[in-house]
C-alpha cells in the first residue's frame, strides 16, 4: 500500500503543537468558562420565594384561638384600628416582620 507523502514535492502540514499540548490548552479554556458561571436572582424573585415560604410556615400553623379572633373582631368594630397609635403599631410590626 501507497501512502501520500504531499503533492508535487510539497510536504504535509504538520501541527504546531502536539495533540496533548493542543488538548490541555482546550480543556484550561473549558475549566476557566465554567470557573465564571454566576447564577443572579432577582429581587422580585427573592421577594415571591420569601411570600410562598411566609405563605407554607402560615398553612402549617393550625391553632386558631377562638377567642383571639372574637376579640379582634370587636375591636374592628368598635373602630380601635383606626387610632393613629395603633395604626403606627400595626405598621411597625408589620415592617419588623417583612425587614
Amino acid at each position: 500500500m501507497a501512502g501520500i507523502k504531499g503533492i508535487g514535492g510539497i510536504p504535509e502540514p504538520a501541527p504546531d503543537r502536539s495533540a496533548s499540548v493542543r488538548d490541555k490548552k482546550r480543556d484550561e479554556t473549558v475549566k476557566s468558562a465554567q470557573s465564571q458561571d454566576d447564577v443572579l436572582i432577582s429581587s422580585e424573585a427573592q421577594a415571591a420565594a420569601k411570600l410562598a415560604q411566609l405563605l407554607q410556615v402560615a398553612r402549617q400553623q393550625t391553632d386558631v384561638r377562638a377567642e383571639r379572633v372574637a376579640a379582634a373582631k370587636a375591636a374592628i368594630e368598635r373602630g380601635d384600628y383606626k387610632k393613629p397609635e395603633v395604626v403606627q403599631e400595626v405598621a411597625r410590626r408589620i415592617q419588623d416582620l417583612l425587614g
